[in-house]
């Protein structure tokens, strides 16, 4: 079996991530079959569970493995999608425009359960425990919009040290090997401001538009869900499509 490098300054839970990958590449784990246990490749590598389950579940969420409730971790029937190349940045710019002196952060902090129209959203994630991230936005020192991050724990832990001054978010995720997003859905709707109405210096029951993202892995699995609370007044949505063949 595989060594890990333990003085590596790379993580072992990546390196056994990249070695799981080989070995379906590989065909040594076929589609379809079950791979060892937690127990087997813990003995194999002489590492923890917590290492291993780190590995897996970064297979589950990148859609080349699932669990079975019951029964065990199986190699995915059929590749992964490929999903829509798309650049972090030009991700992260969606939501906040880079210029970081115009962005102030409101708060960051884990959330053991989220309310219920977060986690309806969200979907099916391996716990409920989450990162919230609240960040606004002004122009000319008008607040325009505040955006607010839901990213599940296990798939970036390492945001527990982020700050603005790492650059960011979605930078940040993926200079830390969080899953590759592929996928992304877009809801935008008209609503009241509510609870975020304060930031934006209007009241309460103003009419703001709403837009929902979740950021998927090529698993289908939900990697991010954003929700963008803009004035009406201050904000205008603006998107481009192109043909793809």
């Amino acid at each position: 079996m595989e060594q890990l490098d333990r003085f590596e300054r790379e993580k072992l839970y990546i390196q056994l991530t990249d070695i799981f990958l080989a070995k379906i590449h590989a065909g040594e784990w076929r589609t379809g079959v079950q791979i060892p246990t937690e127990e087997e490749l813990c003995r194999g590598f002489n590492v923890s569970k917590i290492t291993i389950r780190r590995a897996v579940d970064n297979l589950v969420i990148e859609g080349y493995l699932e669990k079975l409730q019951g029964k065990g971790t199986f190699v995915r029937k059929g590749p992964p999608r490929s999903g829509i190349p798309m650049k972090t940045t030009l991700v992260e710019s969606v939501f906040m425009p880079d210029d970081a002196p115009n962005v102030r952060l409101i708060e960051k902090k884990r959330l053991d359960v989220a309310d219920p129209d977060v986690m309806r959203r969200v979907g099916p994630v391996f716990e409920r425990e989450m990162f919230y991230i609240s960040r606004v936005k002004t122009s000319e020192k008008v607040p325009v919009l505040v955006n607010e991050l839901y990213i599940p724990a296990r798939v970036c832990p390492e945001l527990d040290v982020w700050t603005p001054e790492y650059g960011a978010v979605f930078e940040f995720m993926r200079d830390h090997h969080a899953p590759k997003i592929v996928k992304v859905s877009q809801t935008v709707e008209v609503d009241r401001a509510g609870s975020v109405a304060p930031l934006l210096s209007i009241r309460p029951s103003g009419s703001c538009l709403v837009i929902h993202r979740v950021f998927m892995s090529s698993g289908d699995v939900t990697l991010v869900y954003s929700r963008t609370t803009a004035r009406s007044d201050k904000f205008r949505l603006d998107s481009e499509y192109y043909r793809l063949n």
